[in-house]
């Protein structure tokens, strides 16, 4: 009997250290363990800022048109679009980073923010995956380039990723990056009204020219998917 005390004993053990190890890696959420580790929340982009009466001045300038909720505009909603409108602009950081897209949280992205540089762009966010079956929360961590390929067509470089304070191997991130254009390819073909010629990422912004559509439609946000 005291054999198999010992043996439950050494297993509660090894696997609340596996679980505070996970919490430190940051691909795990323990209460307490991934607040210490500094894994509860998203890495600061240092200085990043987002812009909301910038951003509705943008909307104002050109005439675009939010027809839904503010709550619904998330990275989570199914999206319908109406119309077309010409840019020919630098749109900032810190209007992007004020959109509801990127500021209304969901159940699998919080605290998502984006800062651009010269040819190349940082994503941070807190992920929770357990919605599309996998048992992973933490901070996820990335930088990325764009390729336009058409009016609406673009690839994404995903050139590193990391979950927490873990280095996402090259073939997963390969696979995930791979999924992404993907579901852009099918994604950017249904929005009405896009027209992209230009989309250069630049410090602390993105030049874009071409056309966007002028109302935005979004349905309530789906847990587990996305639009």
């Amino acid at each position: 009997m005291k054999a198999l005390v010992r043996l439950v004993v050494v297993l509660v053990l090894l696997a609340a250290i596996v679980v505070g190890g996970l919490g430190f890696a940051g691909v795990l959420q323990v209460p307490v363990v991934s607040s210490l580790a500094g894994m509860d929340k998203p890495r600061d982009l240092a200085g990043l800022d987002a812009d909301a009466v910038a951003y509705q001045e943008f909307l104002d300038a050109h005439g675009f048109r939010l027809l839904s909720p503010a709550a619904n505009y998330t990275l989570s909603s199914a999206h319908t679009f109406g119309g077309s409108v010409p840019v020919d602009e630098v749109i900032g950081e810190a209007e992007i980073n004020a959109m509801g897209e990127l500021r209304n949280d969901t159940a699998a992205f919080k605290d998502v923010s984006v800062r651009f540089h010269d040819g190349y762009a940082e994503v941070a966010a807190m992920v929770d995956l357990s919605g599309f079956g996998y048992p992973f929360a933490g901070p996820v961590y990335g930088t990325w380039a764009i390729t336009v390929n058409g009016p609406r067509s673009v690839t994404v470089d995903l050139q590193s990723v990391e979950f927490g304070r873990i280095p996402v191997p090259a073939d997963v991130a390969k696979m995930a990056e791979d999924a992404l254009n993907s579901y852009l390819a099918g994604r950017l073909a249904t929005i009405d009204g896009l027209s992209i010629q230009t989309f250069a990422l630049e410090e602390g912004g993105v030049y874009f020219v071409g056309t966007l559509p002028e109302t935005y439609e979004a349905g309530a946000p789906a847990a587990g998917q996305l639009p």
